[in-house]
């Protein structure tokens, strides 16, 4: 299973949960630490750019899946076929040539599923890191802004969080709020949907 959470999708890259971001001056010189905290893995599974990025991973890898069992129903029948011909194959020049015609399909399967998926994990990587960066972008945005001290990873490095230190859903509603506004179609089927409403059927007085 190629999907579970995007992180998982973004195959070799390294992800820095704790973005430090420090004054000038000494970080123990200063008569206020101010701290903050986020939720990275909540962060991308609600991102919708992650999100989407996850069903064109998602489709591909289906459309890879698709095509191979396409290709290992052929494999099948090809051998079928031989099984049911071998016993009274009187020429062994066709015999070997049949056997060679099931070989090369088997090494055309294998060369498809590898091709396919380096394919699928370019496409990971091409769409994933420009989201990680853009997640981190922004954390360190606020950090420098609004003059944090440091920026930690909330679910790796804390058991507990006073909620006005927990940048989670602000991050998220920036991100989210910028993607309507360079979606405005996903945002208006999304509220469409939410009120239930079904295309072809009247409105409810």
């Amino acid at each position: 299973m190629v999907h579970k959470k995007i992180h998982n999708l973004i195959t070799g890259i390294t992800i820095f949960y704790c973005f430090m971001i420090f004054n000038s001056t000494s970080v123990f010189a200063q008569t206020v630490f101010k701290i903050g905290v986020v939720d990275t893995q909540r962060v991308v599974d609600e991102y919708k750019k992650a999100r989407e990025v996850d069903g064109i991973l998602r489709t591909a890898v289906e459309r890879l899946r698709e095509e191979l069992k396409g290709m290992d129903d052929e494999l099948r029948q090809m051998q079928e076929k031989f099984d049911k011909q071998r016993l009274f194959l009187d020429n062994e020049q066709k015999e070997m040539q049949m056997r060679n015609e099931i070989r090369l399909k088997q090494e055309e399967i294998r060369n498809r599923a590898e091709k396919g998926q380096e394919a699928i994990d370019e496409k990971r990587k091409e769409l994933g890191e420009p989201i990680i960066r853009e997640i981190e972008e922004l954390i360190k945005k606020i950090g420098k802004e609004e003059g944090f001290s440091i920026i930690l990873e909330k679910g790796l490095v804390t058991l507990y969080v006073e909620p006005k230190y927990d940048l989670t859903d602000r991050v998220l509603k920036i991100l989210n709020d910028k993607y309507d506004k360079e979606h405005p179609e996903q945002k208006t089927e999304t509220s469409n949907e939410g009120k239930g409403e079904t295309k072809g059927e009247p409105k409810k007085k």
